[in-house]
């Protein structure tokens, strides 16, 4: 029978909790949705992201902070909030949007593309 030390089973045993007891960590955009997106500029004030989206792309869990979106082409979306409230929007070619930080995923019924300015400061 293997015996464990006294400090070796306490730091096991942190581990396992932290694990188990840790909230859940939603993904950056980019990690989330890596073909949907190119980078045009990363700084310390704003990150500016291109997003081209094809019908049927689902986007899972990820956060954003406060950004301001500009849609080139709009289409409809079903999103998922972090509590799992859904929603379906549609814009407009054209529109311009502030929108404060936010933990989502989404699913593109249509295509749609924009440029998103998530803000750093």
């Amino acid at each position: 029978m293997t015996q464990f030390s006294a400090p070796a089973a306490w730091t096991a045993s942190a581990l396992l909790l932290s694990l188990v007891a840790a909230p859940a960590v939603a993904m950056d955009f980019l990690e989330a949705a890596p073909k949907q997106t190119k980078v045009l500029i990363d700084n310390d004030k704003v990150r500016i992201i291109e997003v081209k989206m094809n019908k049927g792309d689902k986007i899972p869990m990820h956060t954003h902070p406060a950004s301001v979106v500009y849609v080139i082409k709009s289409g409809k979306v079903r999103w998922t909030a972090e509590d799992g409230k859904i929603s379906e929007t549609q814009g407009k070619d054209g529109d311009t949007l502030y929108r404060p930080a936010v933990t989502h995923a989404h699913e593109h019924l249509e295509p749609s593309d924009a440029i998103l300015i998530e803000l750093k400061q």
